[in-house]
């Protein structure tokens, strides 16, 4: 059977929160800095709907720029998992006006991938293929495990204090992978064995 991992891409292979601000702080300076997002609904005081949509668009229309750069481990993270036979779908909830963009921005940075996924909703992709979920959002980590697919990210104030309804949150990719692979069974490594150097 496929063993499929769904991999995000805004701040899960990248530092999208940090760019998000500083576009963010253009439209209303008083916009506070990503620390502070503990909720995602978080810019309502400071800006539209259509200003905050437009941000985000803006970024991933651009997300072929050289500015915009992926996490260090993003590209070991993938390769390992690739290495240890998970059919990798990159999913990111962004327009498929993007998909060259994003395509490019994947290729540019030896990010390995099988399929890439870009709509406004990954959660259809969750089926009995799908192993591993790994994405920031505490709703897409809830539908993930409502659907019976072990779910894991990154923390961040927005997802942390949701870390308790059935998946679970790390510092790092590194810690992400190590327990993708402990529960797969894939991996012997003794605990002492750094994943990614």
């Amino acid at each position: 059977m496929l063993k499929k991992a769904i991999i995000d891409i805004d701040n899960t292979l990248w530092h999208f929160c940090g760019v998000l601000y500083e576009q963010l702080k253009t439209i209303a300076p008083a916009v506070p800095a990503p620390d502070h997002w503990v909720n995602w609904d978080f810019w309502m005081h400071y800006c539209s709907e259509d200003e905050f949509w437009a941000a985000i668009n803006r970024i991933h229309l651009n997300q072929d720029d050289d500015a915009y750069m992926p996490y260090d481990e993003a590209g070991e993270f993938l390769g390992i998992l690739k290495d240890h036979d998970f059919h990798i779908t990159i999913a990111s909830h962004r327009t498929a006006e993007s998909f060259i963009q994003t395509k490019r921005w994947l290729r540019k940075h030896d990010l390995i991938f099988d399929e890439l996924h870009c709509s406004p909703d990954k959660t259809l992709l969750f089926d009995e293929s799908c192993f591993i979920v790994v994405d920031d959002s505490p709703f897409v980590l809830e539908k993930a495990v409502e659907k019976g697919v072990m779910a894991s990210g990154l923390m961040f104030p927005w997802n942390r204090n949701n870390s308790n309804n059935g998946y679970r949150l790390f510092k790092t990719l590194n810690e992400v992978l190590g327990h993708i692979l402990d529960t797969a069974k894939v991996s012997k490594l003794p605990k002492d064995t750094p994943l990614i150097p």
